[in-house]
């Protein structure tokens, strides 16, 4: 199961900790069953929109889903995660990025703001969870300073 079935796997995870996720892995086809994001299933096209959008606007950036560090079980018993947090790593405005969403047809945020105002942001340690051909790497973030202007999109 790659990214995923290395968050459930791992131990390091505390309740308090926010894990990172690329976008396209949370959102692969194949794991699609395993994930759910808090806005309804006929949502989520319009989300993969807005994300193409921010990419193609600003090509450095990086879109990270932020699920729950912990094991939970979907409908049908089976292990999943659970996400309500987009993390937006961009140069692009918090005024672009909510005109986007508006242009998008995205469902309006509970929240938008950064790492260091958010109250979204779970005080706990920053885990990215990367993917390769070969294997997945968990990698504890600490860099404040980059982490601190990152755009928080919360939806409750």
């Amino acid at each position: 199961m790659g990214v995923l079935e290395t968050v459930f796997n791992s131990r390091e995870f505390d309740l308090n900790d926010d894990v990172l996720v690329k976008f396209d892995d949370y959102f692969d086809k194949e794991y699609r069953d395993y994930n759910i994001f808090s806005l309804d299933e006929e949502d989520i096209p319009a989300l993969r929109n807005f994300v193409e959008q921010v990419r193609h606007m600003d090509s450095d950036s990086t879109i990270y889903v932020c699920t729950y560090g912990y094991e939970i079980t979907n409908s049908k018993g089976e292990k999943s995660t659970y996400a309500d947090t987009l993390w937006i790593d961009t140069v692009l405005t918090v005024s672009k990025i909510e005109e986007l969403i508006k242009e998008g047809g995205v469902a309006e945020p509970s929240d938008i703001s950064f790492v260091k105002n958010s109250a979204e942001n779970g005080n706990g340690n920053i885990w990215l969870v990367t993917q390769d051909e070969q294997s997945s790497q968990i990698i504890e973030l600490t860099n404040c300073k980059q982490i601190d202007n990152i755009t928080i999109l919360y939806w409750d």
